[in-house]
């Protein structure tokens, strides 16, 4: 697998979910303890943001009403060329709302973005953390612009234990209206072990599916790809340089290679997404820095 793509470069997925492991334990404060529900303090809620070209960053504006009362809100601009907002140019609004009051984990946070008066973004975010374990959740739906609407729920549990860090996830997504689904799991990504973990992969389209599944250990893989249940392909041997052969046994073409390139990367596109959720929150969910 690490030959087709999944390096352990931080860039990578598997970099990131190795990260993001090793910083929901450290979430974990010296006492012991997490910093517990909820997060957003009195001081900010109810508040609403506004960009701020001089300073360039958002600030409160104590004119504007309708932020939820228990998060706040971020004005949401059309932006130039480069990337900055245009200030009169608003289309819409982007509510992180703190669920933790009554939430049995340590961090609830819901992200509601909204433009054009769609609802194009929402999801809840999870995180409980132990001594030994982090748990994060995102679950929700995107919408786009054509009125398709992807539905997501990925749980992460990083463990450390006796100096070694692992990460587990399990994923669903689908897009009902075109009957598409993407479910699975990675499970064991250790640090600092190339190849080492497990995974499972199925992606559904109408009647037809293609599955992933593979196994490292100890610097070898072994794993099979299947095409509407019929074997694809092979890889075996060490993870580094693994032996990647046809159903018959034979190598792969060029366009069966292409072909595999591509299913490996659905586990590259399900951590990017992950990260590309956590993000929002990033700082305050992971890093502990309290609005």
């Amino acid at each position: 697998v690490a030959s087709l793509g999944l390096s352990a470069n931080g860039g990578s997925g598997r970099g990131f979910a190795l990260a993001l492991a090793n910083r929901m334990r450290e979430a974990v404060v010296p006492s012991g303890t997490p910093a517990l529900a909820p997060i957003i303090s009195g001081t900010h809620r109810g508040s609403t943001f506004v960009y701020d070209p001089t300073l360039d960053e958002y600030v409160v504006d104590p004119l504007l009403t309708g932020a939820p009362s228990t998060g706040v809100r971020f004005v949401l601009y059309e932006v130039d060329l480069v990337g900055t907002p245009i200030l009169a140019e608003e289309i819409g609004y982007a509510d992180l709302i703190d669920e933790g009051d009554v939430s049995a984990q340590d961090v609830a946070l819901r992200l509601v973005v909204v433009a054009d008066n769609v609802t194009v973004l929402d999801y809840a975010t999870t995180l409980d953390l132990t001594l030994t374990q982090g748990t994060l959740t995102v679950e929700g739906f995107l919408q786009g612009e054509n009125g398709l609407r992807l539905d997501f729920d990925i749980e992460a549990i990083g463990t450390h234990f006796l100096n070694q860090s692992t990460l587990d996830v399990t994923f669903d997504l689908s897009v009902e209206a075109r009957n598409f689904s993407i479910t699975g799991a990675v499970s064991g990504v250790e640090e600092g072990v190339e190849g080492e973990g497990d995974v499972d992969l199925t992606v559904q389209h109408g009647s037809h599916s293609v599955r992933l599944d593979v196994s490292g250990g100890g610097g070898q893989i072994q794993g099979s790809v299947f095409v509407n249940s019929t074997l694809f392909a092979t890889t075996s041997g060490s993870a580094s340089n693994p032996t990647i052969l046809s159903a018959t046994g034979d190598p792969l073409t060029t366009h069966q290679t292409l072909v595999l390139l591509h299913i490996v990367d659905v586990v590259e596109d399900v951590f990017d997404f992950l990260e590309d959720l956590v993000d929002p929150v990033d700082e305050i969910v992971i890093l502990g820095v309290i609005l």
